[in-house]
């Protein structure tokens, strides 16, 4: 059995076993709830030194080493903290992006 897309119902063909969206779906779910901004923004942060490598940070739920900031907000791009991949899957998504904020957010870091 092909597993189908959560969003629009295609069947999901080319990707990992256990993907929950097809391409398409995927490609644009990140503009819609504003996490490739916040995620850009927090490469910009880290590059400019506002924040550090996530690399030299640990995990604030397990203390494994960090691999990657985790966001709660989408609304607030900066606010993160640095957690492994396991405790960032474990923690789900975060808010979406809230339409008045989401112009605010085309500002951000230049």
């Amino acid at each position: 059995m092909t597993p189908t897309c959560r969003l629009c119902n295609k069947e999901i063909i080319g990707r990992y076993h256990s993907a929950k969206h097809c391409w398409v779906c995927t490609d644009s779910h990140g503009i819609v709830n504003g996490a490739r901004k916040a995620i850009s923004e927090v490469a910009k942060a880290v590059r400019k030194g506002i924040l550090p490598s996530v690399k030299t940070l640990t995990c604030v739920d397990c203390g494994r080493p960090g691999e990657c900031y985790d966001h709660r907000d989408y609304n607030k791009p900066l606010d993160v903290v640095p957690v492994c991949r396991k405790c960032n899957f474990r923690r789900g998504s975060a808010i979406p992006v809230k339409k008045d904020v989401a112009s605010e957010m085309n500002v951000g870091l230049r």
